[in-house]
């Protein structure tokens, strides 16, 4: 039976719809996100280097922001949510879930070498748990088959001969059917 192979992070990934730079203005910013319907985007500065998220969470900070700061709006840099840990491609789904429950995001960031390649939502990673889902199923369903032909074929004359007392005349051409095809 070969390996089952778990989803990974790559298999959900997608290309941020919204990528951010630190110096954007969080208005602007604002705008951006609501403009591609996102609850958050990664923030990368000029040298590609992951600087943090900006979450919807994030944006709500400046109300009190220009209340308090006679309307001054500030950069993105200001107000984004560090990143502990990015996800990685390679990373499966029970890691990633890992990280979605170490965090408030919804969505991270997946880094490769260094460099942001995609971003895996929630959502996504849903699609992955109904992936291993039916792929356990199906291997499973899989097992049961080979294991139920294996546990009710007699394996020697004296057992087939028993089976053969005992069956019905259905069950006996089954039998003989099967045995036939084994020799």
């Amino acid at each position: 039976m070969a390996e089952l192979r778990l989803p990974m992070a790559r298999d959900f990934m997608v290309s941020p719809p919204a990528i951010l730079s630190p110096e954007t203005y969080l208005l602007e910013a604002i705008d951006r996100l609501v403009e591609v319907n996102v609850g958050a985007a990664p923030v990368v500065d000029a040298d590609g280097c992951l600087r943090g998220m900006l979450t919807e969470k994030d944006c709500l900070r400046i109300l009190s922001s220009l209340t308090y700061d006679a309307g001054q709006d500030g950069q993105v840099a200001d107000y984004l949510s560090p990143v502990a840990r990015p996800c990685e491609p390679s990373m499966d789904i029970f890691r990633v879930a890992e990280l979605f429950l170490q965090n408030n995001f919804p969505v991270l960031p997946v880094e490769e070498n260094g460099s942001l390649c995609g971003v895996i939502s929630r959502a996504a990673l849903l699609r992955g748990i109904q992936t291993l889902r039916t792929r356990l199923e199906r291997e499973h369903s899989s097992f049961e088959s080979v294991a139920g032909r294996q546990a009710d074929r007699p394996r020697d004359i004296a057992a087939r001969q028993r089976a053969a007392a005992d069956a019905t005349p259905e069950q006996l051409v089954r039998l003989f059917r099967r045995f036939g095809a084994e020799n």
